[in-house]
């Protein structure tokens, strides 16, 4: 017997679908985001209207208007008690607990006067250990721990578990502290700065602050790509294992060698992996393959091996890799160490792409960068879907890799 969406969700007691509209809403507005210290009254009306909302669509079979109103003020002074008590444990663990010890990038002015509030306010829970800067500190209180360029090695010395940004071009250093696990603050100069038409909810003492999310390996939903990357590959070598099979003897009748190609490959963190394609062009010598740079009408490619490449089978392989850990789904296209050496070399933040695993599909192949383009732009691509890694990031270029897919136009 089939049911309706409706039948499903009359056996559901209304408590609990408010409760899970709730904390969908809620999650959308960020009422749960990391504060550096939590306001009882910080986005009371999101919280106020996600109750009203919840309520209206839970009980609007079983009960008046009245009463849903009552409902969603009830479950406002709840929410609100709740984040009173919180901020309260915040402010007093802040003050009898070891405060989280703290870099300050840029000894200037502006960062002097955040160290100094952030010393006299244990509150909120950020101990200023030094300041990192390019020229040395004279400042008698605290000391110039060394030059930016030093901040993976001084965070690991120091323990540190905060870096604060109070200077202009530090995103490579930023990029550093997240992939290190450290909290990372934006320490805006209110007097350098237009901020007329944005909202900084965030402050130490009148001290606007940015918080940077956190790098994707720390984020919560790290394990889900994990999780989705093991489904969708163990699912995808099951339901293609026919046309792989199919394909692997139509290659060794044209080429007259074994289908599968294994390919030396960098992946996460500079890690070397084999990575595994079906074979799409006759063999070169394994100095040749390592370093020669192939374009989109090379002549050792068959009629096969162009079909397979514009369709993106030959792809198809490396679901193993993905389901063994070496790769995911969704990341930077792996490259070659020959080309890896280059380009780190010759392409600003080419390197930058090993901070996430590798993957199948990426930001830059769906935007048409693949095969013979810009390997400045691809870095770029690259480094904009790792800096803003989400789920919902790694679906959308899902979606777009099997339309792509669908259309013959590859990934």
């Amino acid at each position: 017997m089939a049911f309706t969406a409706a039948q499903v969700g009359r056996g559901i007691p209304p408590v609990v679908v408010a409760g899970v509209l709730v904390v969908v809403l809620n999650g959308l507005g960020r009422v749960y985001a990391p504060r550096v210290l939590p306001s009882s009254l910080d986005r009371g009306g999101w919280i106020a209207g996600s109750g009203f909302v919840a309520a209206c669509v839970a009980f609007k079979e079983s009960a008046s208007f009245v009463t849903i109103a009552l409902c969603a003020l009830l479950y406002t002074f709840l929410a609100v008690c709740g984040r009173s008590m919180l901020a309260f444990a915040v402010r007093r663990a802040h003050q009898y607990a070891r405060s989280a010890p703290t870099l300050v990038i840029g000894a200037g002015p502006h960062g002097h006067r955040l160290a100094e509030s952030l010393l006299a306010h244990p509150e909120y829970g950020l101990l200023p250990l030094g300041f990192l800067d390019e020229a040395a500190g004279d400042d008698p209180g605290l000391p110039v721990l060394g030059r930016p360029s030093e901040v993976a090695h001084i965070i690991q010395a120091y323990e540190v578990r905060a870096v604060i940004l109070a200077g202009q071009g530090q995103q490579p250093i930023a990029r550093t502290a997240r992939a290190l696990g450290c909290d990372v603050y934006l320490a805006l100069d209110l007097s350098e700065l237009i901020v007329d038409f944005v909202t900084l909810r965030e402050h130490v003492r009148g001290f606007p602050l940015l918080r940077m999310r956190p790098a994707a390996q720390h984020s919560a939903l790290w394990p889900l790509k994990r999780a989705l990357d093991i489904t969708i590959a163990l699912t995808g070598l099951i339901l293609t294992a026919p046309a792989l099979a199919l394909c692997a003897l139509i290659i060794r009748a044209e080429v007259g060698q074994s289908p599968l190609f294994r390919q030396r490959r960098v992946g996460y963190q500079g890690e070397p992996i084999e990575v595994i394609k079906l074979r799409t062009m006759k063999p070169a010598d394994a100095h040749e393959s390592a370093t020669l740079w192939s374009i989109a009408h090379d002549s050792r490619v068959g009629r096969v091996g162009r079909l397979l490449r514009r369709t993106s089978v030959d792809e198809l392989p490396q679901l193993w890799n993905v389901l063994k850990g070496d790769m995911s789904i969704v990341g930077p296209r792996p490259e070659r160490p020959h080309f890896v050496d280059e380009f780190s070399r010759t392409v600003p933040g080419y390197g930058l792409r090993h901070r996430m695993p590798v993957g199948i599909t990426g930001w830059a192949q769906i935007h048409g960068l693949r095969g013979d383009t810009s390997i400045e732009d691809r870095a770029r691509f690259d480094n904009h879907y790792i800096d803003g890694w989400s789920i919902g990031a790694d679906i959308k270029i899902m979606m777009r890799t099997l339309w792509s897919l669908l259309r013959l136009g590859g990934s």
